[in-house]
């Protein structure tokens, strides 16, 4: 595979300091961009800016709070000014939930609203209007097969917010297809990663992927990067209000 499929390219990746997002801003790194990691966790968003470095490869990271909305667009535009132009923008920050229909409250609807959607729109808001000015852009959000389904494992909350990332991503392609920007989604499938200990797929046997998922394995985060990166370059022009599902054939079960 080409090498430089993102060369010089500049990417912002929410939520970047571990798990799928950290594999998504490795591969972007890996094959030619210019990456900035962002995460409230200080320490772990520093962390895997400086091992990137340290493999020779350009990296900076900046704590950013998706949920800081009355400072979105000045920190967005502070992370463009690092490099003078933001070329992909991933939304990977979020979290999920295992809450019954039955036990929800609007505390934990509300939360998981603010970040799993509201969020992601807002800084989708700000930096599709730096796009914009460049007439380039490839936007990526990562929404998950309980948007497209429902959530099986996790709670109504964490899937309607997600299916609302389904449908965030299309207005975004309608609006920008007139400047050169691509808007589309990736819904990983069960994917191997530290906020997946606390669903039930992880180890109960009737889960058993060798009888679940047609591949006969979980995901893994560099499975969602492998899609983030193609949705990332030029190789995916032509793609826009699109999804791809990354899940290793579960969604047909």
């Amino acid at each position: 595979m080409n090498k430089n499929l993102v060369e010089g390219k500049i990417a912002v990746v929410t939520g970047s300091g571990q798990g799928i997002g950290e594999a998504i801003a490795r591969r972007l790194a890996e094959f030619g961009a210019k990456v900035i990691i962002t995460d409230i966790n200080r320490e772990k968003g520093q962390a895997t800016a400086d091992a990137l470095c340290a493999e020779g490869y350009e990296a900076s990271f900046k704590y950013f709070n998706v949920t800081d909305f009355d400072n979105l667009k000045s920190e967005i535009e502070a992370m463009r000014d690092i490099y003078g132009r933001i070329d992909i923008w991933v939304n990977n920050a979020g979290l999920t939930g295992t809450l019954r229909v039955d036990e929800i409250t609007i505390e934990h609807w509300d939360k998981m609203q603010t970040i799993d959607i509201k969020s992601v729109f807002f800084c989708t808001q700000a930096v599709y209007e730096i796009m914009k000015e460049q007439n380039y852009g490839k936007l990526v959000h990562i929404s998950s097969m309980a948007g497209e389904r429902g959530g099986r494992s996790s709670s109504c909350a964490y899937s309607s917010a997600k299916a609302a990332v389904l449908n965030m991503s299309k207005c975004f392609a309608l609006s920008g297809g007139q400047y050169n920007i691509t808007s589309n989604c990736v819904c990983p499938g069960r994917t191997l990663t530290a906020m997946a200990q606390g669903l039930s797929w992880l180890t109960d046997p009737k889960d058993d992927p060798k009888l679940t998922i047609p591949m006969c394995r979980f995901g893994t985060p560099d499975d969602i990067a492998n899609a983030v990166l193609f949705l990332s370059s030029d190789l995916s022009s032509y793609i826009t209000g699109d999804i791809i599902d990354v899940n290793g054939g579960l969604y047909m079960k």
